[in-house]
């Protein structure tokens, strides 16, 4: 049964895996699939799993989850991941952001699905306050309408949203 578990668990797909006998004698498998949050676009392409790992890509399938691209390193990864995990714990931001681009090394921009401004988000400290800001800033102009007249929406600044229009 170790034999199984281990041949099983060498699939880059698989998270863990457990193989073991009923009290029935029945020969039962518990798999756990690894979760990708995040697709890496550089020069080598993969996944960024939940744990923050490298996972390769499927050649049966493409998870829909946020692009990363732009100058990718180890650090900007972690703070990918950071971004990323933020986001997929806010129902808006799960469904919205669509990519994160790494401007260098400690600068991020977010793009979003449907809005045509991109997010200077800047570095990962505070994300909290950041986003909160900037649902503030969303929800007022989504009422006025005004949500198509920015082309930059920044939130590098503390305790403001910055905006450059078109």
């Amino acid at each position: 049964m170790n034999t199984i578990e281990k041949l099983i668990a060498s699939n880059p797909m698989v998270k863990s895996a457990q193989v073991y006998r009923s009290l029935e004698g029945e020969l039962i498998s518990e798999i756990v699939q690894r979760k990708p949050i995040g697709r890496v676009e550089g020069v080598s392409k993969f996944y960024l799993d939940d744990t923050g790992k490298r996972m390769p890509l499927s050649k049966y399938h493409s998870a829909r989850v946020p692009i990363i691209t732009g100058k990718i390193t180890g650090k900007s990864l972690e703070d990918a991941y950071v971004i990323l995990d933020f986001i997929n714990k806010d129902d808006f931001l799960r469904k919205n952001v669509i990519g994160i681009h790494v401007v260098e090394e400690g600068k991020y921009q977010l793009k979003f699905r449907v809005e045509n401004f991109v997010v200077n988000l800047g570095g990962v400290q505070h994300l909290d306050e950041k986003f909160k800001n900037f649902m503030a800033f969303y929800v007022k102009a989504t009422k006025d309408k005004t949500l198509e007249d920015y082309a930059i929406v920044s939130l590098e600044f503390d305790n403001q949203v910055v905006c450059t229009k078109i």
